[in-house]
């Protein structure tokens, strides 16, 4: 199986998972999150330029699609996710699609999200899904 072909059973992985859980988007909080692996990949398009690394707070499921979630590029705040004057902070937040659609918009129109990536990329990212989903559910009061 070529890389193309992984890297799109990857997506189709993850955006499967996403549906099967309920969950429109997952963000994360890259400076609590703790991840074995930090969430990057590199946008520039051509090997002989610079690197543009772009560090990923989280995943967007929009109509079918998998988007990446650019920390200091997309319009998302995760303060704007919880209380501060009533909550702890928490490391991790899911939305279920219809707030997510609510609160990130179009990912097609807005900045800050792309589906870019290398294979290696998005198996670290996967990686680091499923890390924030352990987090999730350790931080959560329903699941002790």
């Amino acid at each position: 199986m070529e890389n193309t072909d992984l890297l799109g059973k990857a997506r189709q992985d993850l955006l499967d998972d996403m549906k099967e859980r309920s969950i429109g988007a997952i963000i994360w909080d890259n400076a609590s999150a703790g991840f074995q692996f930090i969430p990057e990949i590199n946008l520039a398009t051509d090997p002989e330029q610079q690197p543009d690394v772009s560090r990923i707070m989280g995943l967007y499921r929009y109509q079918g699609t998998l988007y990446l979630i650019e920390e200091e590029k997309a319009h998302v705040d995760f303060n704007d996710y919880y209380d501060e004057d009533t909550e702890v902070k928490p490391t991790v937040v899911t939305l279920t699609e219809a707030i997510a659609r609510k609160t990130l918009g179009d990912p097609t129109t807005e900045p800050g999200f792309t589906t870019a990536g290398t294979l290696e990329e998005w198996l670290t990212i996967a990686d680091d899904y499923f890390e924030a989903l352990n987090e999730a559910r350790e931080e959560s009061p329903a699941n002790p």
